[in-house]
């Protein structure tokens, strides 16, 4: 797992959308949409219920995402504390 691509899933989940998200990270809708289809697949599970409004994390999601914004943060800290 790289911090990419909890990055990618916690602005998917931040935005409601894959599309907007995609801006955001500057990269294609298609690609990010991919991205996830992928991880889902590795995972065993669906992250987001796509709708024609948007998406919003399954059950499985809110964990991830949960778990995605700690390391993140983590790893910010820790960036941090070396270079104090």
């Amino acid at each position: 797992m790289e911090l990419r691509e909890l990055e990618y899933v916690l602005a998917i989940a931040d935005t409601g959308s894959i599309s907007r998200a995609a801006e955001r990270l500057y990269l294609a809708q298609s690609s990010l949409s991919q991205f996830l289809n992928r991880l889902e697949s590795n995972l065993g599970v669906k992250l987001f219920v796509r709708t024609s409004g948007g998406v919003r994390p399954t059950l499985s999601g809110e964990i991830y995402i949960r778990s995605a914004r700690q390391m993140l943060s983590q790893y910010r800290m820790l960036k941090a504390e070396l270079h104090d």
